[in-house]
């Protein structure tokens, strides 16, 4: 009973300063922390308090964002960054290993609080979810074997391409195709994890496979004979990695956002994205949204 007092203790306190970061950020950033305060959109940040820990959903092989060490442990930026959230709001982080392309439903039945796997932000997933301010850049590359002829998006005529299950990979692919006037060799082959999509590419049953380019980055300078080459259009609006939360659980995104900011700004989360990918990243304070 003592415990349960401190943690709802805990949690008027995170709502007070919830009130505080949302005046401190709200000329940098008017979307990122406005909670209605209600007990439906507190009600998950409650239970996170009483239970003295947080679950994050994600899919561990997707490096470096989460991957599975020598010993089975998860690792990577994601864990790092659910851990130093986790500190700051007095919890514990526990990373939920699900499929990845159903984990907007497996949000919705309850088993995680949230999505932290690197998930892009798109207008189609936000018909389903909120996002948080961005927190790592989400452009898109293709992977292709070095000496294949694959310099370019009009290059992939003729071509078996391929894409991550459930990613916004496989519409970017057939926007390519209609953009460009172009044709695959068959149907755009899905994979639901990135080893299994690196081993198509090793043995010739896929040309080039579709995803974020610094997680195929991260591979193919692991492995030579690979390249990564940049697949944009300026069709597609910039692309940014988030996390994403059920649309009632906004008081939990409000301090997610709020923390998240205040990492930016005292240099925690370049320090990480310079661990994991060798370089920093400027992004905006602001959460992607769409027009309903």
């Amino acid at each position: 009973m003592y415990r349960a007092k401190i943690k709802l203790w805990q949690f008027c306190v995170l709502l007070t300063l919830l009130a505080v970061l949302a005046g401190c950020t709200a000329v940098q950033s008017p979307q990122a922390a406005q909670p209605a305060n209600t007990a439906e959109t507190n009600a998950t940040l409650m239970k996170i308090y009483q239970q003295g820990y947080f679950t994050y959903g994600l899919e561990a092989q997707y490096r470096p964002f989460e991957f599975r060490d020598e010993n089975d442990q998860i690792i990577g930026y994601d864990i790092d960054i659910a851990n130093e959230m986790a500190k700051r709001m007095g919890v514990e982080a526990r990373p939920v290993d699900t499929s990845w392309g159903a984990v907007i439903q497996s949000l919705y039945d309850g088993q995680f609080d949230f999505i932290l796997g690197g998930m892009t932000a798109t207008a189609e997933r936000y018909k389903r979810v909120d996002f948080s301010v961005p927190y790592m850049d989400g452009s898109s590359g293709l992977l292709v074997r070095s000496d294949d002829g694959i310099a370019e998006r009009q290059d992939l005529n003729g071509r078996i391409v391929a894409a991550g299950e459930g990613t916004p990979s496989v519409k970017q692919l057939e926007d390519t195709a209609a953009e460009l006037g172009i044709a695959y060799d068959g149907e755009i082959r899905t994979f639901d994890d990135d080893a299994a999509a690196y081993e198509a590419i090793k043995t010739g049953r896929a040309d080039a496979y579709a995803s974020s380019i610094v997680s195929l980055l991260d591979w193919a300078s692991q492995n030579p004979g690979f390249t990564v080459v940049p697949f944009k259009s300026d069709a597609w609006p910039a692309e940014y990695s988030a996390a994403a939360f059920r649309k009632e659980d906004q008081t939990l995104r409000a301090v997610f956002n709020g923390l998240m900011i205040a990492m930016k700004e005292d240099g925690t989360l370049a320090e990480l994205q310079l661990k994991w990918f060798g370089q920093s990243f400027s992004l905006p304070n602001d959460p992607p949204v769409w027009a309903e």
